[in-house]
């Protein structure tokens, strides 16, 4: 169960919203998917082990962890009363976390107890209170299983997310709660032991993930993936971007990445179960509802993680183990982004006499790479800057003139203030060696991937990133980001923003993948010339996929999952 949470006026406790709104119920063969995929079997002695649930809301979980629980203590002929100590489910809210216990009483009654063993266990294993706030002080776990709670960074007042930052590090920026959730389970897990959520996926991509995912790669193994954007996993409709993910307290081995469809809930959990174990022992087992694949090496830090396809998975890692990336020594090949001003409205500028000409650079913006040529419509950069920082304001009247007429908005800017001395700089240093460099501009937010060659005559806006090379042609470099090859690596490593647009920032730049450049013949890299300037996106891909040795179906198998 997924909980909306809301917060005292003290900000000293956290409840449940009283209506209920954005309570979300995870649907039993869900539940039972990720107890398989925890290996959490009757079978096994889980009398001795301890599962911990972080969120029981009204206990949707914790009925078939019961069952499970109490048939492996009946399997070795022992006592209910030795499960005491097997399950905790902490619940936040008073009011569910004793549904939860009635709950686990009729559950009990249901199958045998006694209502004295019943009442016993259900105030043992239920505790009302903060998960976050009392892990640490918990026995460490063999099983942490659950649905956390998903609240956004905003909703939590600051005192409260002051304390949860300070005992879960990577909860940094705009972090969800469930971040924290991730962590605390994590920490508390035994050697062996294992995390199994479903949770939302954004954590694997974006920027507030990254902590996170430098956790799970410095000491834990991603056992398994699966998206469940499309399957039917929630008793109420919610677009929150799901995917099972189960991470186990060892050294890092083979991943199952999988995703599933919405037939999944007809094929059932057992099914899915035996198909996703089969793939794991290198056993083809296909079934409707479930695509899979399996990745031999897993990603390293804290970059981001494109689990979204199997498809799309199984050929990123081969050209990840093939290639070298863009941002290269070797190459000389750098990545970066424009400058950035906190006021536009006085730093860019097309009147030639504003300050003296010196103080003018020609900035190209977004705008300017639209027909995939750069066209540059007259803008300049008041620059404040030379080669050693700052320029002295004495030395230029007109720029001095001009800056304290508009002192009041320059000096207002979080930039100013951090540093009054130097208050009419820009957000970011200008680099004059760059003006007359080649490079190849990327406009940050579009649908397609569209390089833009300038020849050495602007400098870039914010909205532009760069890309300069020693040793590419940056045309050879243009045709192949043209093509759907280049593409493909941005719909990978990005995520789509609302209205479907990409992100084509530095941090997926940078992780494109290139071949060598001497390895192009010359007539693949005249080819590619010819493409990026007449933009022939077509051309372009023909000759990537040559290059990269990808066969045309599977690149649009992986485009289109």
């Amino acid at each position: 169960m997924r909980q909306s949470l809301m917060f005292s006026p003290d900000y000293t406790e956290v409840a449940p919203c009283v209506d209920k709104k954005g309570v979300v119920y995870t649907k039993p063969w869900v539940v039972q998917l990720l107890l398989n995929l925890a290996h959490f079997y009757p079978e096994r002695n889980l009398v001795d082990s301890l599962l911990v649930e972080p969120s029981a809301g009204e206990g949707a979980f914790l009925v078939p962890i019961i069952e499970r629980l109490v048939e492996s203590c009946q399997n070795q002929g022992r006592p209910l009363i030795d499960c005491k100590h097997s399950l905790i489910a902490y619940e936040v809210d008073p009011i569910s976390a004793e549904k939860a216990r009635h709950m686990v009483r009729q559950t009990l009654l249901r199958i045998g107890s006694t209502v004295e063993i019943s009442n016993l266990l259900a105030l043992a294993w239920v505790r009302t209170g903060d998960y976050l706030l009392e892990s640490i002080n918990l026995p460490r776990a063999d099983y942490v299983v659950g649905n956390p709670p998903y609240v956004r960074s905003e909703e939590i007042p600051e005192m409260v997310a002051g304390h949860y930052r300070q005992w879960f590090p990577t909860m940094r920026g705009r972090a969800d709660l469930y971040i924290g959730f991730y962590e605390a389970a994590l920490r508390s897990l035994k050697p062996g032991g294992v995390c199994a959520f479903i949770c939302a996926d954004r954590w694997m991509l974006n920027q507030y993930g990254a902590e996170l995912r430098a956790l799970v790669t410095s000491g834990f193994s991603v056992e398994t993936i699966i998206e469940m954007h499309e399957a039917s996993a929630f008793e109420d409709d919610v677009s929150a971007y799901p995917a099972i993910t189960v991470l186990r307290c060892e050294s890092q081995s083979r991943t199952v990445v999988a995703k599933a469809g919405f037939e999944a809930e007809l094929v059932g959990y057992k099914a899915l179960t035996d198909s996703i174990e089969a793939g794991r022992n290198g056993v083809e087992k296909r079934i409707s509802g479930l695509t899979q694949t399996i990745v031999d090496s897993w990603f390293q830090g804290s970059d981001p993680w494109p689990c979204s396809s199997p498809r799309r998975m199984a050929l990123l890692r081969r050209l990840e183990d093939t290639f070298g990336l863009l941002e290269s020594e070797k190459t000389g090949t750098k990545v970066g982004i424009g400058v950035a001003t906190g006021a536009d409205r006085i730093f860019i500028t097309k009147d030639l006499g504003l300050v003296e000409e010196t103080r003018l650079v020609p900035l190209a913006l977004a705008k300017d790479t639209i027909s995939g040529h750069l066209k540059w419509s007259g803008h300049f950069l008041v620059d404040p800057w030379n080669g050693e920082g700052l320029v002295d304001l004495c030395q230029f009247p007109k720029l001095r003139s001009y800056f304290e007429s508009h002192q009041e908005l320059v000096r207002n800017r979080n930039t100013a203030q951090k540093n009054p001395a130097g208050w009419y700089r820009t957000i970011d240093r200008v680099s004059h060696a760059l003006i007359k460099k080649p490079k190849l501009y990327i406009p940050d937010i579009k649908n397609q991937l569209n390089p833009v060659l300038d020849s050495g005559e602007t400098y870039p806006h914010h909205n532009l990133y760069f890309i300069q090379s020693d040793n590419w042609d940056l045309e050879v470099l243009g045709g192949i980001l043209l093509s759907a090859v280049g593409q493909f690596f941005v719909e990978c490593y990005g995520v789509r923003m609302r209205g479907g647009y990409l992100r084509f920032q530095a941090q997926y730049l940078r992780r494109i993948r290139l071949p060598e450049p001497s390895t192009i013949s010359a007539s693949d890299q005249a080819e590619l010339v010819h493409s990026f300037r007449t933009r022939d996106r077509q051309l372009a891909t023909k000759v990537a996929l040559k290059l990269y040795q990808i066969e045309p179906a599977e690149l649009e198998e992986s485009l289109g999952s």
